[in-house]
């Protein structure tokens, strides 16, 4: 499959710095790839506990008694701490590092693992990462996005505006306009603006925290599984926090 890269050039940068994202190389090699699948199987089928707060529904009610259709894990690595020590983490964080202009030892971040299953996996709704953040705090970051299968736009790849990323955070509202489900949604994107980025599996794109995507369903009869790193900057305070009502209501 080639070999796996660390260091990222001034075209990556670039593309980061003007589109708030970009694909990256492969950042997985097929060892690797084969041990990340089985600590993302076992996460899901000895973690799947509503109950405990690491386990959850982005696109439904933790009461329903439906399947998940979005299912993900917060902080994998507080149960599988050797995701920390891999080498996947590790290219990750150097390139976080060289994107943000941070030491590596000065990072934040945490891991969550995203489930879209086949057939019926839900739609992840056009929002803002930055969306989620409390405003009193600003906090310079990126995500990692690492589908550990291929993903399509039939599967439910990535889609980005190029460049929104340079305007404010939008206003978001939750899913459905149920403020018991967890995920957001902001209808300040024209979709039709949206540019794809399908992958392969092992393969990464990386995007600003500010940068509207969405993913659409998973209409395959594969699981899209994908595994994603979050590196912030250290946080400063913000004296005159924008509102965020939709924070308000979870």
């Amino acid at each position: 499959m080639g070999a796996v890269e660390t260091v990222i050039d001034e075209e990556h940068r670039a593309a980061f710095q003007a589109d708030g994202f970009a694909s990256l190389p492969r950042l997985v090699d097929d060892t690797e790839l084969e041990w990340l699948r089985g600590v993302y199987d076992r996460l899901f089928s000895e973690h799947a506990d509503f109950t405990t707060g690491d386990y959850f529904d982005i696109a439904g009610r933790q009461d329903s008694d439906k399947p998940a259709r979005l299912p993900q894990i917060v902080r994998p690595e507080k149960f599988v701490p050797e995701l920390v020590e891999s080498a996947h983490f590790q290219r990750c964080r150097a390139i976080a590092a060289q994107l943000l202009d941070i030491p590596e030892d000065e990072l934040d971040f945490y891991g969550h693992a995203i489930l879209k299953p086949p057939n019926y996996g839900a739609a992840t709704p056009w929002h803002q990462d930055e969306g989620y953040m409390d405003p009193r705090w600003r906090r310079r970051g990126l995500s990692i996005w690492t589908p550990l299968d291929e993903a399509t736009v039939d599967s439910g790849c990535l889609h980005y505006v190029p460049g929104a990323h340079l305007g404010p955070v939008l206003p978001h509202r939750h899913i459905d306009d149920d403020d018991r489900i967890r995920g957001l949604v902001t209808d300040a994107v024209d979709p039709a603006a949206g540019v794809p980025v399908p992958l392969a599996s092992g393969e990464a794109v990386v995007h600003a925290l500010r940068a509207p995507h969405y993913a659409g369903p998973n209409l395959t009869d594969q699981t899209r599984r994908a595994y994603v790193l979050v590196f912030m900057g250290a946080a400063e305070e913000v004296a005159d926090p924008e509102p965020r009502p939709w924070l308000d209501k979870r």
